[in-house]
Order: C-alpha cells, then sequence, then structure tokens
C-alpha cells in the first residue's frame, strides 16, 4: 500500500498574487504610463476646445471689424480700422490655419483686398483657403473669387485654374453652373473654342435649368453662326 501523498496544487489565489509579485515592476511602468496618457490627452482635448471657442470669437471679431471698415466714411477712422482688422487677421491665421476660424480670417482678407482693389493679395488669400482648408463650405466661393480677382488682373492661366480646381472639387456647389460658363468664356478669349464648347456642353449636360446654361446655348449658336465650331458639332 502507497503511503506518497498527492501533490498538492498551487491555488488560483496564489498563482496570481505570484504573478503580481514578478511582474509588480512592469505593471505598474504601464499603469504609470496609461495614467500620464490619460492625463495628457484630457489636457490636450481641454486645450483644443477652449482654443477653437476663443478662435471663433476671434472670427466673429474680425467679421464686425469688417463691417465696421465698410461702413466707415472717415479716411483717418478707415485706415486705424484697417490696420486693426488686418492685425487680428495675421493673428488668426498664424493661430488657427487649420480650423475654422483660419478659413474665415483668409475669406475676410480675400474680400478685404478685394474692396481695395488689390487684386494679387486678394486672390492669393482666396486661393490660400482653397489650399489648406479642405472640404469646406467657404472653399467654392473662394475659389472663385479667386479666379474673378486673376481676371482682374488680366491672369488668364491663373483664373481657369482656380476656376477648374473649383468646378472639379466641388460638383455640388450651386455656383458650378457660373463657374462653368466663366471657363468656356475665358477658353474663348483664348482661342480655344473647343475647349469652350466642352464647357458649355457641360453645363448643357450636368446644370440644364440654369440660367448660366441658356447663355452657354447662346454662346455655342454664337460660336457656331461664326464660323469657330461646325455647324454640326453638338
Amino acid at each position: 500500500m502507497s503511503t506518497s501523498q498527492p501533490v498538492k496544487q498551487p491555488r488560483l489565489v496564489d498563482r496570481l498574487s505570484e504573478f503580481l509579485q514578478r511582474s509588480r515592476i512592469p505593471l505598474l511602468i504601464t499603469l504609470i504610463v496609461l495614467v500620464v496618457f490619460v492625463i495628457v490627452y484630457f489636457s490636450w482635448t481641454e486645450w483644443e476646445r477652449r482654443a477653437t471657442a476663443r478662435s471663433a470669437v476671434q472670427a466673429e471679431t474680425a467679421q464686425e471689424l469688417f463691417g465696421q471698415w465698410q461702413a466707415e466714411q472717415g479716411p483717418d477712422a478707415k485706415a486705424a480700422v484697417e490696420e486693426e482688422l488686418r492685425a487680428l487677421l495675421q493673428d488668426i491665421r498664424r493661430s488657427h490655419a487649420r480650423r475654422y476660424a483660419g478659413q474665415r480670417a483668409a475669406f475676410i482678407e480675400g474680400n478685404l483686398e478685394y474692396q481695395l482693389e488689390r487684386w494679387q493679395p486678394a486672390a492669393e488669400a482666396f486661393l490660400s483657403l482653397g489650399t489648406r482648408s479642405g472640404k469646406s463650405y467657404l472653399t467654392p466661393l473662394a475659389l472663385l473669387n479667386a479666379g474673378v480677382s486673376y481676371e482682374r488682373l488680366g491672369s488668364v492661366e491663373d483664373a481657369l485654374s482656380a476656376y477648374r480646381r473649383m468646378a472639379e472639387g466641388y460638383k455640388d456647389s450651386f455656383l458650378v453652373p457660373e463657374v462653368l460658363f466663366s471657363i468656356g468664356r475665358l477658353e474663348e478669349q483664348q482661342g480655344n473654342f473647343e475647349e469652350a464648347l466642352q464647357a458649355y456642353n457641360r453645363l448643357e449636360d450636368e446644370h440644364p435649368l440654369s440660367n448660366w446654361t441658356k447663355l452657354g446655348r447662346n454662346r455655342i449658336i454664337a460660336l457656331k453662326v461664326g464660323g469657330d465650331i461646325p455647324a454640326d458639332r453638338d
């Protein structure tokens, strides 16, 4: 008869205790890293929330200053408001370039330069919004305004580039018919009648009910009558 005793298996709690004892330093480091991450994450989130709120207030202030500048009649007072507005716009664009406030600041700056008939700075301000902000509801109008500003400069190729970016990148915008007509008009001026016809036909295909399409149809007729495109071309 055997007198050997069965080997006693360690309990789960004992195994867990032993594991924790062996791994206490790695576990402590992991816990510290996790706590630091949580603190940093929530601190950053709170900072971002406050920065966004602060930038929105600055953007509203800039819009109010722009309205004040437009309404101001006295040259000295108008110049003082413009100086204050430009300083604020520069601060917003530098500090909040990728936020909505930065987009609004670029748009306001473009409108300011446009009203001063400073076409190159206006075009650059509008174009910067279209370059850095991605999909924003302001971007289609900014690209349209950039094209108009380049037209005022007599820079047809730059205007066409801005118009095409808008027409291709924002096909759902209500401004597309106007842009397509402008493309056709500028291509005509350049003597590129086939390209003009393509723009006018795109108006017909994609925006048949637009008033700009009616103008495009008239231009197609004029091109055919003038012999710039064959009469049987569609």
